[in-house]
């Protein structure tokens, strides 16, 4: 149900957004990364059953495709709100530490949603925590070093 309300609350963001439905989305998924992505986590578990079901997310891959598009939409739209940047920032990071993510940005960089985060054009005018200009902040200066350490992850990735 949250990724449902997810995808109409996107859909609207143009217009208007609620800051604390974003915060609880992202605590959301902060959760959902710890008990089920990873190499732990059982791929034929109930969720991914459901998921499939419901939302057509066969499996861990398009799961972090939908965690991508967020990542994406929430600092394209909401790059002036510290603690949704913050915090979306910190969901990249915890992401790009796990080699389920890591693998998926470049075994299907051909699908376009998955490998935006790699190859999107990172300038200021798309997130506005990349400016450089003399109003910059420590929360500006601290959300560009995760980002970038997220990056460099990602482009660290040994696929064997």
């Amino acid at each position: 149900r949250v990724l449902q309300l997810m995808n109409l609350t996107d859909s609207r963001l143009a217009q208007a957004g609620n800051e604390k439905l974003e915060l609880a989305m992202l605590s959301f998924f902060e959760q959902f990364r710890k008990i089920y992505i990873g190499d732990q986590v059982q791929k034929s578990s109930k969720l991914y059953r459901r998921l499939s079901e419901v939302l057509g997310l066969n499996d861990e891959t398009m799961v972090l495709s939908v965690f991508i598009g967020k990542i994406i939409t929430n600092l394209k739209y909401w790059g002036r709100c510290e603690p949704i940047t913050s915090k979306t920032l910190q969901l990249l990071n915890d992401l790009s530490i796990g080699y389920p993510f890591g693998k998926s940005c470049w075994v299907h960089k051909d699908e376009a949603r998955v490998a935006q985060i790699c190859v999107f054009p990172f300038q200021s005018e798309h997130f506005s925590f990349l400016g450089i200009n003399n109003q910059s902040n420590l929360t500006d200066m601290r959300c560009r070093t995760t980002f970038y350490t997220a990056l460099g992850r990602l482009l660290m990735v040994d696929l064997g």
